[in-house]
């Protein structure tokens, strides 16, 4: 007998656990913290519309890694910027039209985030000048908050593959 109770009481406990109402995940970061992520995401949209890599000083961490759709791979700020530098003075993109989608902010923890942004680009040129088709973009950025400030610790930017293009 005893051990039935021990089995219906058990078999209680799990249905109940598992029956309930998932938690709604707390949120760790505060709004001035989303709002600092939020500008710092925005910069990007900022500097492709100036061709302006300044407008990213300061984003990202020195030890930031950043990887670009084309499987461009740089670390450090410094470098990552010089090379966001180049692109922008590249004549095959500066006739690009990008439609920015809302950025999404989760906090993984009060100084780690994650910020992922979706775009669309139609008018980018291949080296050679021929127009790409429209461009389905996802960037993703991991920040970490330090000193008080948010960096980009990482980002990876990928587009859609379009099959048979």
């Amino acid at each position: 007998m005893k051990r039935v109770l021990a089995v219906v009481g058990w078999t209680c406990i799990v249905v109940s656990a598992a029956s309930g109402q998932p938690q709604k995940p707390k949120q760790v970061g505060t709004a001035e913290d989303e709002t600092a992520i939020r500008a710092i995401v925005n910069h990007w949209q900022q500097a492709w519309g100036k061709f302006d890599a300044s407008i990213l000083e300061g984003d990202y961490a020195d030890d930031a890694e950043w990887t670009n759709a084309f499987g461009v791979r740089n670390e450090g700020s410094a470098k990552i910027l010089a090379f966001i530098a180049v692109v922008f003075k590249r004549p095959n993109v500066q006739g690009r039209r990008t439609t920015w989608n809302e950025a999404r902010v989760r906090f993984v923890r009060s100084d780690v985030a994650l910020a992922y942004r979706d775009y669309q680009t139609l008018g980018h040129r291949t080296p050679d000048g021929k127009e790409m088709p429209q461009r389905n973009t996802h960037s993703t950025r991991l920040l970490t908050k330090d000193g008080g400030k948010w960096r980009i610790a990482s980002q990876v930017i990928s587009d859609d593959v379009v099959m048979g293009q």
